[in-house]
Order: structure tokens, then C-alpha cells, then sequence
């Protein structure tokens, strides 16, 4: 057990040493990315990141966390064919709704620039957004597939840290225009897809079927029936719908109501607050596959010991940065550029949010995991009710400090939200037992 116990305090450290890669190449792409492009054009490629993030969310159909649930859960009792069904279900589906959106967004992008944002000068930008839909879109389908398979170094490596060093490289390589930079960013995506379908390759030999000796001693319960993919996926495609709703929103209906500096400014005060995630994702990629296969096994203490650690190490590395954040955001600002040193009161209260956030970690993917999707929907759903009634009221009158709080305060209703719902499925097991070691 011991020796288990190194190991995956080796994987994590591999992990977040990835993870530290992705925060250098993001931060290296927003700094230099509005240092080349100015305020103005800066904002507008915040939008189209934007633009493309929503599309790819409403493209994915929630199958990318019932992928790693499926996955994980099927080769935990030996099942690797039925796992390997899904993996194809998944990536089927999701290809062909990506192309699907590529298509509407393509077609869309008039109408959004001229009628939704006041900016002819959009058109462009979102038009090439739409290239990089159908590779995003795979690049996030792939990695979840790998969490699944518990490569979350590789999962990581395709999902979030190897296209933010391309798309720095390419800056760095003289790379200076907004379409220009749209355009990199299809190609460092597209290149990163491939990468991931290459890892998933190598892994083909896990999806056919194998004895699995179970560990019945540490199992409370009979081993857990697993409901088909779409089933998981339907509940689950409206919390990511809702998730990236809930980091869009703001920006773009601040996009209605200031200029496109202003959009800029707080966006990078966004993205940099949003750095937190990264320790989240991180630690959470590792875990995910975990939750999944101990709640198919009916093994819930040793679920739950499992979360208690990953709460605790998720808030051990991130408050340093949330710190940070609410001590010198000017600091951080000033880093970016001239003209981005206006969003720091609202770097500061949108790291009052990210605070609460790292002390409750993972909740809403341990809810993923173990088939609370449903529950998990209502909580969004609840929360995209708070973020639109509160950004009606906020946003118009205090700009980009009402956006922040909005933001914030979502993001720690979610937290909270979850938090208290696990301690309430979970009663009969958050005893001492439920928190000895796994």
C-alpha cells in the first residue's frame, strides 16, 4: 500500500509539473498575445475564445466526462469491450456534432459581430474561429478518454498543456495579427488531436475482456449497474453547457456594455483568477477514473478517504496562488500590459470566489462519477439562474467589477452547492471510518 501510495504521489507531482507547463504557456499566451495585439484586438480574441469554448461545450453533448465515468468504470470489473464501445460512441458523436457547429458558427458569425456585439470587425475573426471547433472539441473528447484509461498525464498533456506552448511558439515566431492568431490556434489544436488520437492507439490492447479479482473485504455495497452512455451523458451535457455558460456569460454581455478594451482588461483578470483550475483539473483528471472505479465496486470508504485527500492537496497548492491574486492583482495586471491594470479590483474579487472554490474541490466531479448527474444538473441549472438575474442587474450598472462579482459568486454557489449535496448522499458513510486510510 505504501508503495501504491508513492507512486501516486508521483503521478500527481508528474501531473501538476504538466500542469505548470500549461499555466507558463497560458500566461505566455495572454501576456504576449494583448502585448502584440493591443487592448482592442486583444478583447476581441477573448471573445472568439469565447465563442469557440461555448460551440465546443454544446458540441461534446456531456459524452466527455461519461467517456472517463464509462471507461473507467467497465475496466474496473474487466469489461474493456463494453469501454471500448463507449470510447467510439463518444468520439463518433462528438465529431460529427463539432463539424455541425462549425458550420452554425460560421454562419453566425455576422449576425453576432453586427447585431450581438456592435463590432464589424468581429466578422472575420469569428468566421476562422469556426476551424478550430472540430479540433478542440476532439482534443477535450480524446483527453477525457485517456483519464478513463488512468493516463492523466496524458490527459493532461493533450487537453490543456501542449497547445498553449504551440500557440506561444508560434507568437514568438513573429505570429502578431487577430487572424493570423485564430488560425495558429486551429493548427497548434488540430496537431494536439492527433497527438491524443496516437496515445489512445497505443492503449487499444485494455479494451477487450479480463478477469478482475475484486477486493470484496472493502466493498459496502454490491457492485454498481451501469446505465448506457447517453444516459450518463444527457444530465452531464447540461452541467458543461451550463459551466461554460457560466464563464462566458459575463464576458459576453459585458461585450454588449463596454468597449473592447474593457472586455480585454477583465478577461485577462478573468483567465488569470481562472489559473486555480488548473491545480483543480490537474489533481482532478487523477482522481475522476478513481471515483469511478471504487463506486463500481461498491468500495464508498475508500471513495470517500479518497476525496478528503484530494480536497486537502487542492487546497494546499492553490491558496498560495488565490493570495496572490487578492494581495497584489496591480502586480499581476502590470505583467500584461498598459491598460490592464483597470480590471484589478475585479481580479480581486473574482480570487474571492476562486478561494471558496479550491477549499471545496472536485465535489461536482465526484457527483459525476458515482451517477449523480442529475443532481448535479439541478445545482447548474440553479446556478445559471443566480448568474443570469444577478448579470441583468450587476453588469449594466458596474461594468466590469458587476461581472466579477457575478462570476464570483457563482463559482461559490457551485462549490458550496456541491459540497452539501455529497454530505447529504454520502451521510451514512462520513463517520471516522468513512475518512481512515484508503
Amino acid at each position: 500500500m505504501r508503495l501504491q501510495t508513492w507512486h501516486a504521489l508521483g503521478r500527481y507531482g508528474v501531473g501538476l509539473g504538466l500542469r505548470g507547463v500549461e499555466v507558463v504557456g497560458k500566461l505566455g499566451l495572454y501576456i504576449i498575445a494583448a502585448r502584440a495585439l493591443g487592448a482592442h484586438d486583444a478583447g476581441l480574441f477573448f471573445l472568439c475564445l469565447t465563442w469557440i469554448g461555448l460551440a465546443s461545450t454544446m458540441a461534446r453533448l456531456g459524452l466527455e466526462r461519461a467517456i472517463t465515468r464509462h471507461i473507467a468504470a467497465e475496466l474496473a470489473i474487466g469489461q474493456g469491450r463494453a469501454a471500448g464501445r463507449d470510447l467510439r460512441t463518444g468520439l463518433i458523436g462528438t465529431g460529427l456534432a463539432a463539424t455541425l457547429a462549425a458550420v452554425v458558427a460560421f454562419a453566425l458569425a455576422g449576425p453576432a459581430s453586427h447585431l450581438l456585439f456592435g463590432a464589424p470587425d468581429l466578422e472575420t475573426p469569428l468566421r476562422l474561429s469556426a476551424l478550430a471547433l472540430l479540433p478542440q472539441t476532439l482534443t477535450i473528447t480524446i483527453g477525457s478518454a485517456l483519464a478513463g484509461l488512468k493516463r492523466g498525464i496524458a490527459a493532461q498533456f493533450v487537453q490543456n498543456a501542449l497547445w498553449p506552448v504551440l500557440m506561444l511558439a508560434a507568437l514568438v515566431a513573429g505570429v502578431s495579427s487577430l487572424d493570423s492568431l485564430i488560425l495558429a490556434l486551429a493548427g497548434a489544436l488540430t496537431f494536439t488531436a492527433a497527438i491524443g488520437m496516437a496515445l489512445l492507439a497505443r492503449d487499444r490492447r485494455r479494451f477487450t475482456d479480463h478477469s478482475v479479482v475484486a477486493d470484496v473485504a472493502s466493498s459496502d455495497r454490491p457492485a454498481e449497474v451501469l446505465p448506457s452512455l447517453w444516459h450518463t451523458a444527457l444530465p452531464l451535457f447540461v452541467v458543461e453547457l451550463v459551466q461554460v455558460s457560466l464563464a462566458s456569460l459575463p464576458v459576453l454581455a459585458l461585450g454588449v456594455f463596454v468597449d473592447a478594451a474593457s472586455v480585454g482588461a477583465f478577461s485577462v483578470a478573468n483567465r488569470i483568477s481562472m489559473l486555480v483550475w488548473v491545480v483543480v483539473i490537474s489533481i482532478g483528471t487523477f482522481a475522476a477514473p478513481n471515483y469511478a472505479e471504487l463506486h463500481r465496486r461498491g468500495e464508498t470508504s475508500r471513495l470517500l478517504a479518497m476525496n478528503r485527500g484530494i480536497m486537502l492537496a487542492v487546497a494546499a497548492l492553490s491558496l498560495p496562488m488565490v493570495s496572490v491574486m487578492m494581495i497584489v492583482p496591480e502586480l499581476l495586471l502590470d505583467l500584461v500590459g498598459q491598460g490592464f491594470g483597470s480590471a484589478a479590483t475585479a481580479l480581486r474579487i473574482l480570487a474571492v470566489g476562486q478561494m471558496i472554490h479550491c477549499l471545496l474541490a472536485c465535489q461536482d466531479i465526484l457527483l459525476a462519477m458515482t451517477g449523480h448527474g442529475r443532481t448535479l444538473r439541478r445545482l447548474n441549472l440553479l446556478q445559471l439562474a443566480v448568474c443570469i438575474v444577478l448579470g441583468a442587474i450587476l453588469i449594466p450598472v458596474f461594468g466590469m467589477t458587476g461581472a466579477a462579482a457575478v462570476t464570483a459568486l457563482t463559482v461559490a454557489q457551485g462549490a458550496i452547492g456541491t459540497t452539501l449535496v455529497r454530505l447529504v448522499l454520502f451521510k451514512s458513510h462520513t463517520g471516522p471510518a468513512a475518512f481512515g486510510r484508503p
